[in-house]
């Protein structure tokens, strides 16, 4: 038998815990080590148990989903290490708080009413560093989150581009045009293997550009870059022109 990935779930709410621990469980792969009521909780499981994989909620007591993926995040990084990746839980309700998980360095995000084998199949992509889980949902709710957030700094009214998008202009010209590619068939919601299809490569090339890409931009997950496609304004919502600034 393969090594079980060893996974934390962190939720306020019991009964979600122990459903989705008992999903987890199922599978022969994947086994819940601990379970966490709230944020500042699942931080001092993590230095016991060490799990590979954090299943996140975003609004618990006592210290929230937010402050401690980015608590996580920094200690991976500080540690040189990759792991426990942060795959959070969220509504639709939470679309305010799903960017900056995102930027707080979470590996993906998944709908808490999602079906059971996505969940599965989510903790293993993270697991294995396939940062965007669930392609099209991802893309629906990010949209809808960039949309959000472009409004609330307009004053309601959606403006015609991020206000962010010159901060990325000088950044995204070091990227080869076959990495400009990979960047905006991620962020309209293609998998590695629909990207290996798309562009006549092996996955192996893929995933070579995708870190590559991360590289360039300073990004610590493929989700992460795939916001910043958004914000700079080379893919819209709703909108399938790709803006290349010269």
């Amino acid at each position: 038998m393969s090594e079980q990935i060893r996974v934390l779930v962190a939720d306020d709410q019991g009964v979600i815990r122990t459903g989705l621990a008992m999903i987890l469980d199922h599978e022969p792969d994947l086994t819940t080590v601990a379970q966490a009521g709230d944020g500042e909780e699942a931080l001092r499981l993590i230095d016991q148990f060490d799990p590979d994989v954090v299943l996140m909620d975003i609004r618990m007591p006592v210290m929230d989903g937010l402050v401690a993926t980015e608590r996580i995040t920094r200690a991976n990084q500080a540690a040189g290490k990759s792991k426990p990746a942060v795959l959070v839980l969220t509504t639709f309700d939470d679309e305010a708080y799903v960017l900056s998980a995102v930027r707080a360095g979470a590996s993906g995000f998944l709908l808490k009413d999602t079906d059971p084998d996505l969940l599965v199949s989510a903790v293993r992509a993270v697991h294995r560093g396939d940062s965007l889980v669930d392609p099209a949902s991802t893309r629906v709710l990010l949209e809808r989150c960039v949309e959000l957030e472009r409004k609330v700094g307009n004053g309601g009214e959606a403006a015609p581009a991020p206000q962010d998008a010159g901060r990325w202009t000088g950044v995204l010209s070091h990227l080869s045009e076959r990495e400009r590619d990979v960047l905006v068939w991620m962020a309209r919601g293609l998998s590695n293997r629909d990207l290996a299809a798309k562009l006549f490569v092996s996955e192996t090339t893929v995933k070579t550009h995708v870190s590559s890409v991360l590289s360039k931009l300073g990004l610590s997950s493929r989700v992460q870059a795939v916001v910043v496609a958004y914000e700079a304004g080379v893919v819209r919502p709703g909108e399938a022109e790709v803006r290349w600034e010269s």
